[in-house]
């Protein structure tokens, strides 16, 4: 079964930032390839318009990792806000492509991070560029590890079915969130210290966006495996 790996680029700049994301996404290959996925990788700013449409064309199922930002212009968001820095707008518009043709055509998709913004944004949505209380969802920048809090899940969802549990300690580290939900789209988990959504889908694809980020280092090594066990039984269903 075959996994399309999406990141925001195959290279970033030197640094703390770049080395988290590398980092990540070679977790989330470590971990596809141990549950048996044949796994593909590419950064959506630099690779070819072939290469990831080929890619898409011969997957059964996509993640969308982590990274930037959004580009505020994909939502109508102000272009200067705290914590905005470099935008990927390539990324961001071919990665917005990819999420309607998985919607299309009906391949499992999971967002993850920055995947659940680009796919709340896919569907209409908003986001809030900046959280007051950033500091309870992420560390200071440059620290490398990720901040742990509580999250609930709505019993009945995708999600819910996936990770086989209604509450979850997860790693976390972001400082911008869902504002408004993309058109069709439901919450399925929140913070629960503060009611932020922390996990998207949509009912009628299987399509789940998570706040969190499951291929951490420091997370529970069985939230990515479940959320790939997932993708795979979608697969063979043919949600």
């Amino acid at each position: 079964m075959k996994l399309l790996i999406l990141a925001p680029a195959t290279h970033y700049e030197q640094g703390w930032f770049g080395e988290l994301l590398t980092g990540l996404a070679e977790n989330t290959v470590r971990a596809a390839a141990d549950d048996g996925w044949s796994t593909t990788l590419l950064g959506l700013q630099d690779c070819s318009d072939h290469d990831w449409h080929a890619a898409l064309a011969d997957t059964d199922a996509v993640v969308l990792l982590g990274g930037h930002d959004v580009d505020p212009r994909y939502y109508g968001g102000r272009a200067e806000y705290p914590g905005s820095g470099d935008h990927l707008a390539t990324a961001d518009r071919r990665s917005l492509a990819v999420i309607q043709a998985c919607h299309a055509d009906r391949i499992p998709l999971l967002g993850i991070c920055r995947g659940l913004h680009l796919l709340n944004v896919a569907f209409g949505g908003t986001l809030e560029p900046h959280l007051t209380n950033a500091d309870e969802h992420r560390v200071a920048d440059g620290q490398g590890e990720m901040l742990r809090h509580d999250v609930d899940v709505l019993p009945g969802t995708w999600l819910a079915d996936a990770v086989g549990a209604e509450h979850l300690v997860v790693c976390s580290g972001h400082h911008q969130a869902v504002r408004t939900l993309g058109d069709g789209l439901r919450a399925s988990a929140w913070a629960r210290h503060d009611g932020l959504i922390e996990g998207i889908e949509h009912p009628a694809r299987a399509m789940v966006g998570v706040q969190w980020h499951p291929e951490a280092t420091d997370a529970d090594p069985a939230q990515l495996a479940s959320l790939l066990a997932w993708l795979e039984a979608q697969v063979r269903e043919g949600a």
